[in-house]
């Protein structure tokens, strides 16, 4: 009964501008263990969570770019240059947004990485197990925004150059 007033609260005190609920108590009878295991997970899923979120921005960004490929090619096909212009102008600007979200969720997802690192840190302290330092091992967890960044670069030189061609021939 005291979890769900608690919770009730809480979600009252988020509309309520400058008011602001001391934290939860902690649950009787919980020990550091179970602690450990709960923050695990609640950073784990946190992580997935953003990933999910940004691999689903790269799908529709995906389906997005072949629609728009069809609608551009349909468009010159036809001889409506001004459509085909305006749909290249539109990937652009899909192609920036997609970076943009795809960024922001990978910038969130990488909120958890440090929580992990010291949990995991502990982990392998207490068991004796290095091998558990799993983020910490990672060297090139940081190495794919330059791959993300020219492949966004290049998608939207290639739609606006689309969209050149289209008005100017």
């Amino acid at each position: 009964m005291g979890k769900t007033i608690f919770s009730v609260q809480s979600a009252i005190a988020q509309w309520l501008p400058g008011r602001r609920l001391a934290s939860p108590p902690p649950p009787p009878g919980r020990n550091d263990h179970e602690s450990l295991v709960a923050a695990l997970e609640h950073a784990t899923r946190w992580y997935e969570y953003r990933i999910s979120q940004g691999l689903q921005v790269l799908n529709f960004y995906l389906v997005s770019t072949a629609v728009m490929s069809a609608a551009y090619v349909a468009a010159l096909q036809a001889k409506l240059d001004t459509v085909a212009g305006a749909v290249g102008l539109v990937a652009a600007l899909v192609s920036v947004a997609a970076s943009l979200a795809g960024w922001r969720f990978r910038g969130l997802a990488r909120l958890a990485l440090q929580p992990i690192a010291e949990i995991q840190d502990r982990l392998a302290a207490t068991l004796d197990m290095d091998s558990l330092r799993l983020v910490r091992r990672n060297p090139h967890r940081t190495f794919t925004t330059p791959i993300s960044v020219i492949m966004f670069v290049f998608a939207c030189a290639i739609s606006i150059t689309g969209a050149l061609y289209a008005w100017l021939r």
